[in-house]
């Protein structure tokens, strides 16, 4: 049960458009995505637009993945022979590496200057973030949740390279429901756009199929129900989210849920596996 995902992208068009003058100037893009969603956090139609430019995958918010499935998307990307790095800003994991990779691509240059390079993904992957992190700086506005860099701007980083931070940008449309659910849950999507509750059944419909044990150590539950609504009033009950009437309250609980899963609560989970592509 995927969700459609119905939105409006006028401020994203306007975004492509300012990121696509600056290509010309950029020697090197990094593509930020997030560790859960390693397929559906890219924006495939953003990528055909910088189809000539040399780019690299980092996936950030590895803390909140599945660690098994992480490594099978290693082993993925390393037998593509693809570069491409996991990494966790918040705890400042997987970045030493990462940042030994752009000082190396700089000696390519031959040049003293430095690399210019422009962080690009969808909304809510942690862009900003990662760039207070390789700048060692707390002074850019960094927020949980899609839309808070509206401008570009360029940030020096030592004598090594200058980083573009850009908007966020996701397609003009998503190419099946699922993708767009998925963007939803990780907070890529504003939640105006979607009903709450149809989105929280689908994530207890997808936990209940690959992590009902998160579901039942988070809320207390002993058995599962047979369906996403069943659990969906287990875990209500559990929490005590009833109206006056005695009624489960399915708002509260989906806001809930939504919330606890966005900020790792729930327990780390991965929503694309790489045996999909095969």
């Amino acid at each position: 049960m995927a969700v459609d995902i119905q939105w409006y992208p006028g401020h994203m068009a306007k975004a492509t458009r300012l990121i696509r003058e600056d290509l010309k100037s950029v020697d090197l893009i990094l593509l930020l995505c997030d560790a859960r969603a390693v397929q559906s956090s890219r924006n495939e139609d953003f990528e055909k637009i910088i189809a000539q430019k040399k780019k690299i995958f980092v996936f950030n918010k590895s803390d909140l993945a599945d660690e098994k499935v992480t490594k099978e998307w290693l082993t993925y990307f390393k037998e593509k022979q693809e570069t491409v790095f996991f990494i966790d800003c918040l705890n400042k994991q997987g970045i030493g590496p990462l940042v030994s990779y752009l000082k190396n691509y700089k000696q390519t240059f031959r040049t003293n200057r430095e690399v210019r390079v422009m962080i690009a993904g969808i909304p809510n992957v942690g862009k900003s973030m990662l760039i207070n992190t390789l700048a060692r700086r707390n002074g850019m506005k960094t927020g949980n949740r899609p839309g808070v860099t509206m401008n570009k701007q360029w940030i020096k980083v030592t004598g090594d390279f200058y980083l573009l931070d850009t908007p966020g940008v996701l397609p003009p449309k998503f190419d099946n429901q699922q993708q767009g659910s998925i963007a939803a849950l990780i907070g890529s999507v504003k939640d105006t756009v979607f009903n709450k509750e149809d989105m929280a059944l689908y994530l207890l419909e997808f936990l209940q199929v690959y992590y009902p044990q998160l579901i039942k150590e988070r809320y207390k539950i002993a058995a599962l129900g047979q369906t996403p609504l069943e659990i969906y009033e287990q875990i209500a009950d559990s929490r005590g989210f009833k109206t006056k009437g005695g009624l489960f309250d399915y708002e509260r609980t989906a806001v809930m849920l939504l919330d606890e899963f966005k900020n790792g609560k729930i327990g780390r989970v991965s929503f694309d596996r790489s045996e999909e592509l095969d």
